[in-house]
């Protein structure tokens, strides 16, 4: 039984268009070549001879002497030796779909991911890193090669693009398919030197919730968001009703007060099929009613997959941009949700910036949540004032097919004006019963000033400070 066969440079990518043979003839794999001979028993043309001699001597060419084909830059695929292993080799009778501990498809060590390089010199500060995620029923493939790779990977100085394969087609992110994504994160970050504050997160359809989950569960890793066609929830979302089938614990739209300071461009269309309409435009509005930055642009002619076959991301990569996280904000608002968690999977959301050791005081219930909005006075900040919303339209080109129109909602912030600068934490804290604060980070000393508003019994620790005060419902 073969993973794959080695020595092969020139299998073909798999395009979005023209979209013919993405359903006739699809190679998204990269494995078209090789399944052709291996149905025919052979495997001579994947082969390389090695003279012993010069490997001994660490030579990094072959016999002719001629260059490898081993590219350094563009598109692509690695394999990582994972070091959590559910069963040996593949399981195709698995699958996902619910937001539970899927162990999904691909099962042993060896997990595949796709990784574009950009063709430039490597930045003084190191790379950046975005998170390009995939959606249901596709692989790590599914970018290769493509423009919505190459732009976000070639802006600024050059960010290194990542896909994992979320251990198979259908984890939601959820889990090990979840973990996949840190483990693949850190395989690369062995290899290149990455900018640690230069972070972004992008995804089409699942990779478009799973852009919404990991910035709502891990705010502090990405600077800025870009959900394509993302659903809110773990399924089909209309409002009010709960997400089909993933239910309310799987809905974002409950945890999004987390991205106070991540700015997000979403990106829907009027007319799909898989991702209503309703539930994009609930959780834009949601943005809007938290006084968030964002921009909704609906693309009023565009079902679920025009957006993938169009494949023109340039004002996507223009908003990522360059900007870093902010990991010491003055204010941090953070939800809590428990029914993200897998202990077991290593993926566990219960910090923020630098608060930490979030519990929940009753976590009963089929989607409970907690959530804690903390700011200190000692940054000498006020929070920036978000402007009106505003309305307007627009039309994507450059694309594979013709303009693409659009209309966009969208909110900004003013200026964060100065504050005197005062040793004082504020707290307002909803079903926890425990909140670490980490002052040097807080710019606060031991001797902080706690004020703190909770609806039942909160432990408030400061970290290093052999400090735990202790507050119940009501304000102090």
């Amino acid at each position: 039984a073969f993973f794959n066969v080695a020595f092969r440079f020139d299998e073909p990518w798999q395009h979005p268009y023209p979209p013919g043979p993405v359903f006739a003839d699809p190679a998204w794999w990269r494995d078209r070549d090789q399944g052709n001979e291996l149905a025919k028993g052979n495997l001579a043309p994947f082969h390389a001879e090695i003279d012993f001699g010069k490997l001994k001597r660490r030579a990094t060419d072959n016999m002719s002497g001629k260059p490898t084909g081993v590219p350094t830059s563009g598109p692509m695929d690695r394999i990582l030796a994972s070091h959590v292993e559910t069963k040996q080799g593949v399981d195709y009778s698995k699958t996902c779909g619910s937001p539970t501990d899927c162990q999904g498809e691909l099962r042993g060590r060896l997990q595949p991911y796709a990784i574009y390089v950009p063709g430039k010199p490597k930045p003084p500060g190191g790379y950046g890193l975005t998170l390009l995620l995939h959606s249901l029923g596709a692989s790590y493939n599914q970018f290769s090669d493509t423009r919505n790779q190459s732009q976000l990977g070639d802006r600024g100085g050059g960010s290194i693009v990542i896909t994992p394969e979320g251990r198979g087609p259908d984890g939601w992110y959820y889990g090990h398919a979840g973990a996949d994504t840190f483990e693949v994160w850190a395989d690369v970050a062995r290899r290149y030197q990455l900018d640690p504050s230069w972070t972004a997160i992008s995804g089409y359809s699942m990779g478009g919730y799973g852009t919404y989950k990991f910035s709502t569960q891990y705010p502090d890793l990405f600077a800025r968001a870009n959900p394509v066609v993302g659903p809110p929830g773990l399924g089909i979302w209309v409002p009010p009703s709960p997400p089909t089938p993933g239910g309310d614990a799987s809905n974002t739209n409950r945890m999004l007060a987390s991205v106070r300071n991540i700015p997000f461009l979403i990106w829907d269309g009027t007319i799909d099929e898989l991702v209503p309409v309703a539930g994009a435009t609930a959780q834009a509005e949601t943005f809007d009613q938290l006084g968030y930055r964002y921009a909704y642009d609906l693309f009023t002619t565009s079902d679920h997959f025009q957006l993938a076959v169009n494949d023109q991301y340039a004002p996507a990569a223009s908003f990522l941009g360059s900007h870093r996280v902010n990991r010491n904000p003055p204010h941090v608002s953070y939800v809590v949700n428990p029914k993200m968690d897998f202990p077991k999977a290593g993926t566990v959301a219960d910090h923020a910036y630098w608060l930490s050791g979030l519990k929940l005081r009753d976590s009963s219930g089929d989607a409970p949540l907690g959530e804690v909005d903390a700011r200190s006075e000692a940054f000498g900040k006020g929070d920036p004032t978000a402007g009106p919303t505003q309305h307007g339209a627009g039309v994507l080109t450059g694309g594979n097919d013709q303009a693409m129109p659009y209309v966009e909602q969208s909110k900004a912030w003013g200026k964060a004006p100065s504050r005197t600068r005062r040793n004082v934490l504020r707290v307002d804290a909803t079903n926890l019963s425990r909140v670490v604060v980490h002052p040097a980070r807080a710019k606060l000393s031991c001797r902080a000033k706690l004020s703190v508003t909770t609806d039942g019994p909160l432990d408030v620790k400061l970290a290093g400070c052999h400090r735990t005060v202790s507050f119940d419902a009501g304000a102090d």
